[in-house]
């Protein structure tokens, strides 16, 4: 029986092989493609290709990204409040991704020499401000209500 590292070996070889910008310049048009999918197809329509979130479906509660996709939405018709009013975490995160992005191709490319690592710290602030914001958007009293994402 031949081992993993033998049957992985030709798709290894194969993305050694790759211009060092392929694989961020995949996740790019990915991304690119599927923001332009949101953009064309409105999720509050129903029919169209947008997944219910299956947390919702269960508990009736928000989980961090629910509203993310109409926000999303939002944003590519030029709607920031609307977006915020949806998903507040998806308007922030947003920006931080597409730089993260950027700074990835950068280092791919040789733009930049030394990766940027993720400190523990920061990590872990990152986690505790999304459990936070799970907590504080299904909590039913103002000021926390208008985190919720309005999906009715």
């Amino acid at each position: 029986m031949p081992s993993v590292t033998t049957l992985s070996n030709p798709v290894s070889r194969a993305v050694r092989t790759l211009p060092p910008w392929a694989l961020p310049a995949a996740v790019g048009v990915v991304a690119v493609a599927g923001t332009a999918v949101v953009g064309l197809l409105d999720p509050e329509v129903r029919g169209h290709l947008t997944p219910a979130c299956p947390f919702r479906a269960v508990t009736t509660l928000d989980c961090p990204g629910c509203g993310g996709t109409r926000a999303l939405y939002a944003l590519t018709q030029g709607d920031v409040a609307l977006a915020v009013d949806h998903n507040v975490l998806t308007v922030v995160a947003l920006p931080l991704l597409a730089l993260a992005w950027v700074a990835w191709l950068a280092l791919r490319t040789g733009l930049r020499q030394r990766p940027v690592v993720l400190q523990p710290p920061l990590a872990y602030g990152i986690l505790v401000t999304f459990v936070v914001f799970w907590i504080a958007r299904n909590l039913p009293w103002f000021p926390f209500t208008w985190l919720g994402s309005g999906a009715g």
